[in-house]
């Protein structure tokens, strides 16, 4: 996922871009994630330029006009402090008063280029909320780190232990499973795993995700696979006999979209 980035991006050297070219051609499911990457590319650029509604301008106004006040009234009773020659503020040997209706139309023009850097991180941040939803909070507490991609049948600890009819899972669950290559022994076999993901309708590919869970306080297999959409992701729960002709389906969910 890393890569197809990095290549839709732009920022891969000229071999290795022209090699992932030839293996997204050659996989449906390559293909769908740059299809899903231009598709939000053409989203974002499709949002309209944001503007500070005019309630917070007022304030900032106000507070900036409460501060130079302060400042006035601060420095009365101290020596001012002299400014050197300018063209516009001749050596008089006063301190020099800054102009405030100056001062906000430099601030203005700052403004409007901070304000589409703004908007970029926040269209930005919209997708990635999009696709990840429950990450972050309120508080400013670092964010534990997305783990590595195991090998198949590795381990990343005890299995996620989920409970409810369908599979729900937040958003860092979501990280950790996507992000993961772990499955049930008895799935680690490649043919038993390709028999079950076909028993459940999934015709080619490989799963995005896999993490071994409990279900209910039972063990399972979950999947990532793709949702048919911009961000929407199915979730696949299986019991550990799943084979072919043999779906034994748990939960079948989707999650984002």
């Amino acid at each position: 996922m890393d890569l197809l980035a990095d290549l839709h991006a732009g920022v891969l050297d000229g071999p290795t871009a022209d090699e992932l070219r030839r293996q997204v051609d050659a996989d449906p499911e390559a293909r769908e994630v740059m299809a899903a990457l231009d598709a939000t590319t053409s989203d974002l650029a499709d949002l309209p330029p944001l503007s500070i509604p005019d309630d917070v301008s007022t304030r900032i106004e106000a507070a900036l006009q409460d501060e130079v006040h302060s400042w006035t009234r601060d420095a009365a009773p101290t020596q001012p402090v002299q400014q050197a020659p300018t063209p516009s503020s001749p050596a008089t040997g006063e301190a020099q008063v800054v102009d405030l209706a100056a001062a906000q139309a430099r601030r203005r023009r700052r403004t409007t280029l901070g304000t589409g850097l703004v908007g970029v991180a926040a269209a930005a941040a919209a997708v990635v909320f999009a696709v990840l939803p429950g990450t972050g909070g309120d508080d400013n507490t670092a964010q534990p780190p997305v783990p590595t991609r195991t090998a198949p049948g590795g381990s990343q600890g005890a299995p996620l232990a989920l409970t409810g009819d369908q599979v729900t899972l937040d958003g860092q669950q979501f990280s950790q499973v996507i992000n993961s290559d772990e499955y049930v022994s008895t799935l680690a076999d490649p043919q038993q795993l390709l028999g079950c993901l076909q028993a459940n309708g999934v015709r080619s590919g490989k799963p995005m995700g896999a993490r071994e869970i409990t279900l209910n306080g039972e063990p399972a297999q979950l999947f990532v696979l793709p949702g048919g959409g911009l961000g929407k992701f199915r979730l696949l729960a299986v019991g550990p006999d799943c084979s072919r002709g043999h779906p034994a389906t748990l939960s079948d969910s989707t999650f984002g979209g």
